[in-house]
């Protein structure tokens, strides 16, 4: 049964959602401790299938609200779409569903809604079966993405973009990256299987470690010693990809949360690296990271724009660049299905001449010779090699290296990794040296 106490919690993380109030993963945090029944992973799965799930319900609701409720009775229209999830998508029976809902309503104070909540909740249950026809005529609805997103995924991947959608309403895979300095592959999925977890290897790297289940962290064998890291395995190739030396000067230029920081040191224990990152609270979770597989960076508080005409002025330069630019997340809206609530098509207009204006401004640092990896975790061309295409048009000294692989789709620039049920997230790379 869900607790009151939890569904109250629920509607509190969706109505700061959709007030533009912070990210799913930051709510969750934050509203966690609100419930004192210990209700934790039923919180997430209800938030998260929320998300997944937010234009089908929203839809749904619609069919049995004569008139929108007004702006101050939000919580009754998220207590709605919570009860409508769960008659749906979760083994709970209905008239719990109904009647947990209704009560919730004098937790709210507000008594008057509870004849609303009762009356949709019913229709919805009755109409159960038109409902799936309605949804499952129309795209937005079946697949529960925006209008515009579809409408870019289409252009985009004419012939991907069903599946696309279809895998971000997937859970993903949690994945584990082992640090080979400290163990192997095959040593690190014997202890998984001491303890009762099952994991397969990776498809694109030989450091990644797939689990059947997820689970807390606490529970992987000396994850506190740094013999694994959790990170997406199509993230782990970033390193692969810039082919990091002892020695050698690196950058990490928009580092939080510090996997790829991290792996970089596994590859290279010795290399000299510089992690960058313009939010505070994010940087100290690259700092941990660090700290947890006992290795040790450089750590800049700052724009990296900002920082890059520093060290123009200080004449600083590095061998190595790993520009993973600020991005729309669509490449992993399936780890964050709020993106899909949260990101707007203009946001997309503000975030191309951003990554391109982080892109010029941290290459005059590259030394000749030297090599930028250009990545993002979206799956828009816009963002992707677009963004290389022009950057190459208008940079004299700049050429693209080919990315001899065997996984992803090549692009006109660089390559794409469009997000698999059982493996990887959506990622673009592309391989740039200065000459």
């Amino acid at each position: 049964m869900t607790t009151n106490t939890t569904r109250l919690t629920a509607v509190k993380i969706l109505q700061q959602l959709l007030l533009q109030k912070g990210s799913l993963s930051t709510l969750l945090e934050k509203y966690n401790s609100a419930d004192q029944n210990d209700n934790s992973a039923l919180l997430r799965a209800l938030c998260y299938g929320l998300c997944r799930h937010y234009e089908q319900l929203v839809f749904i609701s619609r069919q049995f609200i004569s008139k929108p409720l007004r702006k101050k009775d939000q919580d009754i229209f998220c207590l709605i779409l919570i009860g409508i999830y769960q008659l749906f998508y979760m083994r709970m029976p209905d008239y719990a569903v109904i009647n947990e809902s209704v009560a919730t309503c004098e937790k709210i104070k507000k008594v008057w809604a509870k004849k609303l909540v009762n009356a949709v909740l019913r229709s919805t249950q009755r109409e159960m079966d038109a409902m799936h026809t309605m949804i499952n005529a129309k795209p937005e609805l079946k697949y529960s993405h925006p209008a515009w997103l579809i409408s870019m995924l289409q252009h985009n991947w004419p012939d991907e973009y069903l599946s696309i959608m279809d895998n971000n309403n997937l859970q993903a895979p949690m994945t584990l990256r082992v640090n080979k300095n400290k163990t192997s592959v095959d040593a690190y999925r014997a202890l998984l299987g001491q303890i009762g977890l099952s994991a397969s290897t990776g498809e694109l790297t030989d450091t990644a470690l797939i689990l059947n289940e997820p689970v807390l962290v606490d529970f992987l064998p000396n994850f506190s010693d740094g013999l694994v890291s959790v990170q997406d395995e199509a993230s782990q190739l970033a390193v692969n990809l810039l082919d990091t030396k002892n020695n050698e000067t690196i950058l990490d230029a928009c580092a939080a949360p510090g996997g790829k920081s991290c792996a970089i040191l596994e590859q290279a224990p010795n290399a000299s690296l510089f992690s960058v990152d313009n939010d505070a609270l994010r940087l100290k979770r690259v700092e941990e990271n660090l700290m947890r597989i006992q290795a040790t960076a450089t750590l800049i508080n700052n724009d990296i724009v900002q920082q890059a005409r520093i060290w123009q002025q200080a004449q600083q330069s590095f061998d190595r660049i790993l520009l993973d630019v600020p991005c729309s997340g669509t490449g992993v809206i399936r780890r964050h299905p709020d993106i899909k609530l949260l990101r707007k098509p203009e946001d997309i207009n503000k975030l191309v001449p951003l990554q391109q204006n982080i892109l010029k401004a941290v290459w005059p640092l590259l030394k000749q010779g030297g090599i930028l990896l250009y990545c993002t975790c979206s799956v828009l061309k816009v963002e992707n090699t677009n963004q290389v295409q022009k950057f190459l048009s208008i940079t004299n000294n700049a050429k693209e290296l080919p990315i001899a692989a065997n996984w992803g789709i090549a692009c006109q620039h660089g390559r794409q990794l469009l997000p698999k049920s059982t493996s990887h997230d959506g990622f673009y790379y592309a391989l740039l040296q200065k000459c």
